[in-house]
């Protein structure tokens, strides 16, 4: 019977934010907050944390008071109540793609003589999702039966519209992006909505797992707005996370 899983990829490497994924952003570390996203919607058997950060793994372990522990290097083994996919060196490079990552998981799983439905994929960077948002994955994801389903959450692209910007040519000169120049001139708030992904969701039929792609030419969309929005990509989102009022996200179940 094919299952659906939950991913949470934390790799210790991260190029704007040293550490990033062992972050705390209101008392949490981002990988932990992501671990109680999972859990309100799948049962704690179908989250695969893959790290290569022992550091990582013994945060998570302390939070949710897991005592004991076996790691092997790339196969999937328990971690208390969850799984762990232990990554090596090749998995946890800068240049190493999720769908890559996703792709090793799925054949380590087939090994184990289990096999793909979709997996939701739950990046630590977002630190916030509403009781609303994961209920609404979790039907999705119950209902999803088709092996090339694909689904992201997205958030207008709001200040940063397209056709507010331009490419540079070898004498700095400016030149309108191309698609948008009708729009040039208007104000902002009479431009059309333009859709940019916020790294929130992710849910990824088997097929598309398998071809090694995260996500199709055209996916499902699941729009999101601020503060749900924030992906932690740079120290300005990290600023901008920390600073976030109880009142802005008591949907979330970190908060509860």
């Amino acid at each position: 019977m094919k299952q659906n899983y939950i991913v949470v990829p934390a790799r210790a490497g991260s190029k704007g934010i040293a550490n990033k994924n062992s972050i705390k952003v209101r008392g949490r570390s981002l990988t932990v907050r992501s671990l109680v996203h999972a859990r309100n919607i799948l049962p704690d058997e179908n989250i695969i944390l893959s790290t290569d950060s022992e550091k990582v793994i013994s945060e998570v372990a302390e939070f949710f008071g897991i005592k004991s522990y076996e790691l092997a290097l790339n196969s999937i083994s328990k971690l208390g109540q969850f799984n762990i996919h232990y990554r090596n060196s090749a998995l946890s490079s800068d240049s190493t793609l999720i769908s890559e990552v996703l792709f090793t998981i799925r054949d380590l799983l087939d090994a184990m003589a289990k096999s793909i439905n979709v997996i939701c994929l739950l990046q630590p960077t977002t630190p916030f999702r509403s009781l609303s948002e994961l209920n609404s994955m979790k039907s999705i994801i119950f209902n999803s039966g088709n092996p090339e389903f694909s689904l992201v959450s997205v958030c207008t692209v709001d200040d940063f519209h397209p056709a507010r910007m331009y490419n540079m040519n070898s004498n700095k000169d400016l030149e309108q992006l191309g698609g948008f120049e009708k729009y040039q001139y208007f104000r902002r708030q009479d431009l059309p909505d333009v859709y940019i992904r916020d790294g929130g969701f992710y849910i990824i039929g088997d097929s598309l797992v398998a071809g090694g792609i995260q996500y199709a030419d055209r996916p499902k969309s699941f729009i999101r707005k601020f503060p749900w929005s924030i992906n932690i990509d740079s120290r300005k989102d990290l600023v901008l996370a920390q600073n976030i009022t109880t009142t802005e996200i008591m949907e979330d179940p970190n908060e509860l």
